[in-house]
């Protein structure tokens, strides 16, 4: 009883904003991100002045590390109460929204955009110019769009011969297979999966069996003490490896532009291994 009566105060406070919003047609001014990969395309895309909120996550080392800027942005934890503390006047979320919160974005007479998931780089552009467009910055978008694929253009110049077979190492055994985002990077890096599946679990004895040409790590949580961590740094796997180990940028497995320079890592980690 108790919850139903809270959970009917929050709507009408959410009418009442609502009421309140400004024109859908208005440049956003107050713009909340509630997801990690829609922080990303937002930071790429806006000033922080315009920036109401992005998640906790974007404080992280591996994102800070390249949207600097996120450190001066308050941040949310994907709540309710929080949106209704921020006011904004547009919402950037993902295609995976609880159904719970979805009446109650609706409520706050903020325009939503959901931004699905971007598994290859035709998404990726797709993406960058649906959120370009919803912040009122299509020219950035276009900005964006055209340094990544002028960073593909170089990578297909310079393929490795051969398309050196690849094991992404480093998950507790989850290893990424074809149609995601990593076979994406792969494919632009001039190699190609060891897994033809969507994905597989390997244990340390499969993954020796099936003898990729280099094992790549990714760095988003590297160095972070884990049972999991011990696996993937295996005695037997770096005594194989060695000099053929590759560490590339993660960034949450987000589609975003910046993407491009994992592929361009591990590009740069085949090309410069040891025979």
């Amino acid at each position: 009883m108790k919850r139903a009566m809270i959970a009917a105060a929050v709507l009408v406070l959410l009418g009442e904003r609502a009421a309140a919003a400004p024109p859908s047609h208005a440049r956003p001014e107050r713009i909340m991100s509630l997801k990690v990969c829609t922080d990303e395309l937002l930071l790429d895309l806006v000033p922080t002045s315009r920036i109401a909120s992005i998640t906790f996550l974007s404080r992280e080392p591996a994102s800070l590390r390249v949207w600097p800027q996120g450190a001066r942005i308050p941040v949310n934890h994907n709540t309710a109460e929080e949106i209704l503390a921020v006011h904004p006047d547009l919402i950037l979320t993902d295609t995976l929204t609880p159904p719970a919160l979805k009446p109650l974005l609706a409520k706050t007479g903020a325009r939503v955009v959901e931004v699905p998931p971007a598994e290859n780089f035709a998404q990726i552009r797709a993406n960058v110019r649906l959120v370009a467009r919803a912040v009122g910055e299509e020219k950035k978008g276009e900005v964006l769009i055209a340094r990544m694929d002028s960073e593909l253009a170089e990578l297909k110049a310079h393929r490795p011969r051969g398309a050196p077979s690849v094991a992404e190492w480093g998950e507790g055994g989850y290893v990424p297979g074809t149609g995601g985002l990593f076979d994406a990077l792969l494919r632009a890096a001039g190699a190609r999966n060891i897994e033809k599946r969507r994905f597989r679990y390997y244990d340390v004895e499969s993954l020796l069996a099936a003898r990729p040409d280099f094992l790549v790590y990714g760095d988003t949580y590297a160095g972070t003490a884990s049972l999991r961590a011990d696996q993937d740094l295996h005695p037997a796997l770096l005594a194989r490896y060695r000099g053929r180990r590759i560490t590339y940028r993660v960034l949450y497995g987000c589609g975003v532009p910046e993407a491009v320079e994992g592929a361009r890592q591990i590009q740069n980690g085949i090309r410069g291994a040891r025979p």
